[in-house]
């Protein structure tokens, strides 16, 4: 072999190692990200379930943050 055809098969080594090390972390980053919104959307939907049996003491604070919101946003427009 000569000098060339080793640097072209160790460049060609050195691609393909990148690219495999490039998918797996995509991969290990898709997959937690997907694992992740599962356990948070449980765990929201448990947060929802415990609100609505709090009822109408969180609908008042709702109600008065709204009001509140309402009130500086219409006097930064004015």
């Amino acid at each position: 072999m000569t000098e060339q055809d080793i640097l072209m098969q160790e460049g060609i080594s050195l691609l393909y190692n990148g690219m495999v090390v490039v998918f797996s972390f995509l991969l290990l980053l898709i997959i937690s990200v997907n694992v992740l919104r599962i356990i948070f959307a449980t765990s929201i939907q448990e947060n929802n379930l415990n609100s609505n049996n709090a009822g109408s003491s969180n609908s008042v604070e709702e109600d008065t943050h709204h009001k509140i919101i309402k009130e500086v946003l219409g006097g930064i427009r004015s």
